[in-house]
């Protein structure tokens, strides 16, 4: 029985995974980043640039994905706290 591929978008980029559960750690690494980077799910549309998210979700532990999510892997302090 072959694995099933997962397609979600990180910073609208499309990215495969065969594991259903990811870390904050696994986003990151999956864009290239650094470990002090914050994930977030985008829940509706992005909110505009620089602007702070309504609907999104910080990702801080382990969390089941689905294909067709998106994501956003971001630099601390980017939408403020």
């Amino acid at each position: 029985m072959s694995a099933k591929r997962i397609t979600v978008l990180i910073n609208q980029k499309p990215f495969h995974f065969e594991q259903t559960v990811l870390s904050p750690q696994d986003f990151r690494d999956a864009v290239g980043v650094q470990s002090d980077y914050e994930v977030w799910q985008v829940v509706k549309d992005p909110d505009p640039e620089g602007q702070l998210p309504v609907d999104d979700v910080q990702i801080t532990e382990p969390v089941e994905i689905k294909s067709g999510q998106r994501y956003r892997v971001v630099p601390v302090g980017t939408f403020g706290t």
